[in-house]
């Protein structure tokens, strides 16, 4: 990829004036190479007389882990939409299904949380309205007040016929219009945009700019940043990745990880013989001599030794330092959790304490409870730029009304305690047994059934105790 010289590719594209972001980028590309599992560190040197060279450390690529865990807690449960004009509600409803965003969102998440956010994008693909979602340097900001964006530019890649075909599609509103241009580039190799060519060779029904008339003065994208502030570029509106500022700490866990998988290499049983026991064979190849001990040799062979230790078998195997690896890489997951603003013992690399359900993680007054809310906050502001756009979209292809431009849209979050199984048996036990629920309505919470499949169900309990 070419994030470095991105913003030189869109100033040649349109020729307008574009901010320098190409150290921004470039962190952002350093940590989506962690996320990917390709970190500076993946390669160290090894020594040896006959092979040095270098070779790959084992990982545990606690980058992802860390963003999954993230995008779970952030996205464990879908929002409830809420909207003041239900024609709008049904069309967004439709193009949110049609598009799966709910059902990509955890991975899409995931994504935002390693590259510093996620933008949204509606778009229109043969009269339908749909959603995209990109991160990283998909997206360059251009214009903005108070970390609020108010132009950029999107750029996408797609291989055909041997050429890598780049397109930047600029995003701005002019006089009160929304408006996007289109311009489109051609190389040979993935390493640079190459040079522009017409929009007909790729997207012949493409004009180079459309001016959305009708659709609102809202700009056609939203931005999604996780929480907490910029402090590598805090001048660039776009947020940075969650280990950022952890990736010593995700480098030491690495380190640690791979001294504990290559302490079962080096501490493999090792038997010290007699040299008297060693044997010598010609190599037929090479006619080299090789010295080797035959450890299925049971027939009684005579040695001349001058002292009785020099005939004893030695077992010097070092023992396995496994709980002092598992001790440090613990102790190195409490740190990127502080660093990372997490509770400590989100993360655990054994099960001496159990395993810990959602409940217990996001219900409890912690760091991550309110981390997450915030999170949530931040999802919830770009989720409504977004359905806002789409609405815009469906006025402009003339689905909707333009009295649906005026539609309020709210992301209502659940209280954010996710409950399994198991924790909602135990708490309907509870409040039962003090008298604060009735079985039936227990049953009917734990079926999920109606009133009348409930009592029928209690009345075979009563049936069954009686007997």
């Amino acid at each position: 990829m070419f994030a470095i010289g991105i913003c030189e590719d869109v100033k040649s594209a349109f020729g307008n004036d574009v901010p320098d972001l190409s150290a921004y980028y470039a962190l952002t590309e350093k940590c989506r190479r962690i996320y990917a599992g390709e970190p500076d560190w993946r390669s160290v040197k090894k020594g040896g007389l006959y092979h040095a060279g270098s070779r790959t450390i084992a990982m545990l690529n606690t980058a992802k882990v860390l963003c999954d865990r993230f995008a779970v807690l952030l996205f464990s449960e879908e929002p409830e939409i809420i909207f003041s004009n239900e024609e709008c509600g049904s069309f967004v409803r439709s193009v949110i299904e049609k598009s799966n965003l709910f059902g990509r969102m955890g991975e899409l998440l995931s994504c935002a949380y390693a590259m510093g956010g996620a933008v949204f994008r509606p778009y229109i693909n043969n009269g339908e309205i749909s959603i995209d979602c990109v991160y990283g340097d998909g997206f360059i900001p251009l214009g903005w007040t108070h970390s609020q964006i108010s132009s950029g530019c999107f750029r996408s890649v797609i291989f055909k016929d041997g050429c890598y075909y780049t397109l930047f599609e600029l995003h701005s509103v002019e006089d009160g219009v929304s408006t996007v241009e289109y311009r489109l580039f051609k190389s040979r190799t993935s390493s640079s945009a190459g040079t522009e060519c017409p929009l007909s060779e790729v997207y012949p029904m493409l004009n180079e700019k459309v001016e959305f008339y009708g659709a609102g003065q809202n700009t056609l994208f939203s931005c999604f940043k996780p929480s907490g502030s910029n402090n590598v570029y805090p001048d660039v509106p776009m947020g940075i990745s969650v280990f950022a500022n952890a990736a010593d700490t995700l480098k030491a866990l690495d380190v640690a990880f791979d001294s504990f998988t290559r302490e079962f290499v080096l501490g493999r049983k090792r038997i010290i013989v007699p040299s008297s026991c060693v044997q010598t064979v010609v190599d037929i190849a090479t006619g080299e001599q090789r010295q080797y001990f035959d450890a299925d040799d049971e027939a009684y062979v005579a040695l001349k030794c001058d002292e009785e230790q020099d005939l004893k078998i030695t077992d010097n195997t070092v023992e396995l330092r496994v709980e002092e690896h598992i001790t440090a890489i613990n102790a190195l997951l409490d740190i990127l959790c502080f660093q990372t603003g997490l509770s400590a013992g989100t993360f655990s690399f054994n099960s001496a304490e159990g395993v810990k359900t959602a409940t217990e993680i996001i219900s409890r007054d912690s760091r991550t409870a309110a981390l997450i809310r915030a999170d949530q906050n931040n999802l919830s502001r770009a989720l409504v730029s977004l359905f806002k756009a789409v609405i815009s979209l469906g006025v402009y292809t003339g689905k909707l009304s333009e009295e649906a431009l005026d539609c309020d849209v709210t992301v209502s979050w659940h209280d954010g305690i996710i409950t399994d199984e198991n924790t909602a048996l135990d708490n309907c036990i509870k409040l039962v047994n003090s008298g604060l629920k009735s079985k039936v309505t227990a049953i009917m919470e734990l079926r999920k059934c109606s009133y009348e499949a409930a009592m029928e169900e209690y009345e075979r309990i009563l049936k069954e105790e009686k007997s």
